[in-house]
């Protein structure tokens, strides 16, 4: 491929880039219909619309849904992600930038190496495409930015998409993800009696009751491990004391435990689990069931995979340590891949300034435009 061949999808990649869609900083979440999310659908629409889609549906959340090919549901679903879960905060999506280290094209800013350096792949996979397939393509922007599956269920029930195989276009370092545990998020909350900590001993206080909670954990039930996808396991990772002020013991504290599942596990019967296991204690703690996504696993001899092989030269399947969207597809019945450039840190830079090559993005836009003929010719 020409360096001339690159110059779409290096516009597009800075154009998505230079778009804010990042989780703000201090915040877990956006919500669904974010006026950041909207704003920056708006901005794309006129570039997605250049691709001349037979069809494009909207929800007033701001997911889209742009069909190309007849209205079936054989054909391929390829979706893209809009929020940047970890963007670095200190870098602003306007300073975006292409700069050039060792005679390659580098795009910088945030979220290129999660989501957009994927996004902008398949965006130009589907520009590329030959027309007149015989099954549709559906190329989605899922804007969901909560950790759960509320895109994927805004795009394939209440717009109705469907799709016989489907691709999540995320950040894979160039392999295929067959699947993944799913997750679930627990919030534990630790009861107590609120007093000031000159005086302690009129009340009771949950920051040590939730030291104990966290100590019990570790024998919290879990299923025996996966063959291929591992372990379940009990992470906490969020604490919050009610109220806040000085010195003062707090009257609750909450726990937010991340639950990995498996497949088979259901997020209600896994929070059930939890509390049953509390139940067999003193403590004085309640489970709530929060955001889950479920897990996902595409079994051997799926049409996608045998596409991937063919379109890459080799097998590249692997499994993937994080959970994301894939699993609510699969729960449907399309056996949903993970496929992308960029190779992210899930260590403590986790939250960097995010950089990926022209080259790289272009490579995995070829592979998805195979993977598109050869599932919908």
């Amino acid at each position: 491929m020409t360096v001339t061949a690159f110059v779409p999808l290096e516009e597009t990649l800075l154009r998505l880039a230079r778009t804010p869609t990042s989780v703000p900083a201090g915040a877990r979440s956006v919500d669904p219909g974010d006026p950041m999310l909207l704003e920056a659908v708006e901005r794309l629409l006129p570039m997605l619309l250049e691709l001349a889609p037979d069809e494009v549906r909207r929800h007033r959340d701001g997911d889209l849904a742009l069909r190309f090919g007849p209205d079936s549901a054989d054909g391929l679903l390829l979706q893209t992600y809009l929020v940047s879960q970890h963007g670095d905060p200190s870098f602003p999506a306007a300073d975006s930038r292409v700069l050039d280290r060792d005679g390659r094209r580098v795009v910088v800013g945030p979220g290129t190496r999660q989501n957009k350096g994927a996004m902008a792949s398949a965006i130009e996979a589907v520009r590329a495409m030959p027309r007149g397939l015989a099954r549709p393509v559906w190329l989605t922007v899922n804007t969901e930015g909560s950790s759960s599956h509320g895109g994927s269920r805004r795009i394939l029930d209440e717009l109705g998409v469907r799709a016989r195989s489907g691709v999540v276009a995320i950040s894979t370092g160039m392999r295929v993800s067959l699947g993944n545990r799913g997750r679930v998020d627990l919030l534990v909350r630790v009861t107590g009696r609120s007093s000031h900590s000159s005086r302690p001993w009129p009340g009771q206080n949950p920051v040590e009751l939730a030291g104990d909670a966290l100590l019990a954990l570790r024998g919290a039930p879990v299923p025996p491990p996966h063959a291929l996808l591992g372990s379940a396991v009990y992470t906490p990772y969020h604490m919050s004391a009610h109220p806040v002020a000085p010195h003062t013991v707090p009257a609750r504290v909450d726990l937010v435990i991340d639950r990995r599942m498996l497949p088979g596990e259901r997020p209600s019967e896994v929070a059930a689990a939890l509390r049953g296991h509390y139940a067999s204690t003193p403590l004085p703690v309640e489970v709530i069931e929060s955001e889950s996504m479920l897990p996902a696993l595409v079994e051997p001899g799926e049409p996608v995979l045998a596409a991937f092989e063919a379109a890459l030269g080799e097998d590249r399947t692997v499994v993937s340590a994080n959970t994301f969207d894939a699993g609510y597809a699969c729960s449907l019945g399309i056996p949903t891949v993970m496929f992308g450039p960029g190779e992210r840190d899930f260590g403590d830079g986790l939250t960097a300034a995010e950089s990926i090559t022209v080259e790289e993005c272009a490579e995995a836009a070829l592979v998805l435009g195979r993977v598109v003929e050869e599932l919908c010719r």
